[in-house]
């Protein structure tokens, strides 16, 4: 693991944030790092252990590795596993820094707003392939990270029976993302409602409607698959579950700004990309 180039000092902690992608490597590496490290998984179960104390962190989970402890996986991690990592140094004492209480508190929790902290990732990923991250905003990226974490989610309303419908085809959507056929019908089958009804409880728990959650997963892993492999298009669309790569490359142009051509422009150079014999 690198050292991000303008991303270390001693106002900036940060040093390095990344992607691991599905089937990168079969179990989490052995190894004791001078620094901390917050891993967020996007998908999957990531087992992994501190010390004598192991984890299964799931989906919209994260967990916090403290620096100069081992840390190991424990167990075989899915193929489908991925999950957003930013290691970050101590710093000198700020009467506005988070840190030290995020490092005092729990080790492990859900993310109370995923789509937020996914944004936020997604945008110190961008500035630092850039080579833009300034020692400023290195500080304030991991501030908001940080933020997110300790972040509780909602109490329970009298919503909570809509809520837990809504979670269950958010989870159904999780579990069936790659497949070409999803779609709110099918979803609502699944889960024995009405396809109307879900539509608008979904969209009251999550602010979108699950076609727009489901193409927000899907584009959210092409990107992470652009960033990290050669793989033409139409290999990414089929594999993030668009049988139609045309369709694939609207949806990806509307949610991104970009094409997935002018996307795929941006990745690193080939020495830090994962060749394609790596992925599982």
């Amino acid at each position: 693991m690198g050292e991000q180039a303008g991303s270390r000092s001693p106002a900036a902690p940060v040093v390095e944030a990344g992607v691991h992608t599905p089937g990168l490597m079969r179990r989490h590496a052995d190894r004791v790092l001078p620094v901390h490290e917050l891993i967020v998984v996007q998908s999957g179960m990531l087992p992994i252990a501190e010390d004598d104390q192991r984890f299964a962190v799931r989906r919209d989970h994260w967990v916090l590795l403290r620096a100069g402890r081992r840390y190991y996986g424990h167990d075989d991690l899915d193929q489908d596993t991925w999950f957003y990592w930013v290691c970050f140094g101590d710093r000198p004492p700020d009467a506005d820094d988070i840190q030290p209480a995020v490092l005092r508190g729990r080790q492990t929790g859900p993310v109370a707003r995923p789509k937020r902290l996914r944004v936020v990732f997604e945008h110190l990923l961008e500035d630092q392939l850039a080579a833009i991250l300034t020692p400023l905003a290195a500080c304030g990226y991991l501030q908001l990270l940080l933020a997110e974490i300790l972040l509780q989610a909602p109490a329970a309303t009298g919503q909570a029976a809509t809520t837990q419908l809504a979670r269950r085809a958010a989870a159904f959507i999780a579990d069936h993302l790659t497949d070409p056929d999803l779609s709110t019908a099918r979803i609502a089958d699944a889960i024995a409602c009405n396809a109307d009804y879900l539509g608008r409880t979904f969209r009251d728990a999550f602010d979108e409607t699950p076609t727009d959650h489901i193409h927000r997963l899907r584009i959210d892993r092409a990107r992470m698959l652009f960033r990290s492999t050669d793989r033409p298009i139409q290999r990414v669309a089929a594999e993030v579950g668009f049988s139609d790569d045309r369709y694939f490359r609207r949806i990806f142009k509307r949610r991104v700004g970009l094409t997935p051509g002018q996307f795929q422009r941006l990745r690193p150079s080939a020495e830090h990309r994962v060749p394609e014999e790596g992925i599982g």
